[in-house]
């Protein structure tokens, strides 16, 4: 279970407050992260595990996923404060990682080196069709009037 200190959920439940006093509804988990800053993917975590003391409820329909304070009471019952310098660096290096991937997408098909690879395997596809047109069909009986092999 991924820990959350007193700050953090302190953090989390006023967001969702504002958001839903603002928008007169309850937030989506990717609504909180943005107001508070956070990556959505360490959001969700933090809510689960706020949703697993009784905190908040991660509510899971077909439709929308949204975030609802259940027992705010509970906040004071976390550690004041705790570093969990592993989790974070992995969230990081893993945010990391994605960004560089999606910026080696944008490149590829920005320079147009995507375009060229794919004409050059056209060419070579259509090379190689002429030129098994041009063979003559080996005979499958075996024999002489095919000019196969």
């Amino acid at each position: 279970m991924t820990r959350v200190t007193r700050q953090e959920a302190h953090l989390i439940v006023a967001a969702v407050r504002v958001i839903d006093h603002r928008e007169e509804r309850p937030p989506k988990p990717e609504e909180v992260a943005a107001l508070i800053g956070i990556p959505p993917e360490v959001l969700r975590l933090k809510a689960v595990a706020l949703a697993e003391l009784g905190i908040l409820a991660l509510v899971e329909s077909a439709f929308d996923t949204h975030l609802e304070i259940r027992d705010y009471l509970k906040l004071e019952e976390l550690e004041l404060e705790e570093n969990m310098p592993a989790l974070d660096d992995d969230l990081a290096a893993f945010e990391r990682r994605k960004q560089e991937e999606a910026d080696k997408m944008s490149r590829l098909f920005s320079e147009g080196d995507h375009e060229k690879r794919r004409s050059e395997r056209v060419r070579k596809m259509d090379e190689e069709l002429r030129d098994f047109k041009k063979r003559k069909p080996r005979d499958p009986f075996g024999g002489e009037s095919g000019g196969g092999d």
